[in-house]
């Protein structure tokens, strides 16, 4: 048991603290993203004329999904501000998913 503890620690310690092997994300240019934003947001306010209300509809599951679409309506992503909404009446949505 002692030889697999002295190998199983230092490759342990190197997964939690050492850099990750994943690459960067590559460099985009302000300009563009602004380009792109402006587009989408022309694009949806021409098709839409106003802000989105989902109905997401649970037909089984694990609750992964539930909690990453409350995780989306939280503080840090708020997608409210972009004017998309999660609504919790069938009567009230645009579009179900």
């Amino acid at each position: 048991m002692q030889p697999f503890k002295r190998l199983l620690w230092p490759q342990l310690a190197r997964g939690l603290f050492g850099t990750p092997v994943t690459d960067p994300a590559p460099a985009v240019a302000e300009g563009v993203v602004q380009a792109l934003r402006d587009r989408l947001e022309e694009s949806a306010q021409a098709r839409l004329g106003r802000s989105l209300s989902i109905r997401q509809v649970d037909c089984g599951s694990c609750n992964g999904c539930e909690l990453e679409i409350n995780a989306l309506q939280n503080v840090v992503y708020d997608l409210e501000r972009f004017g998309l909404r999660f609504v919790a009446s069938p009567a009230m949505p645009m579009c179900c998913w």
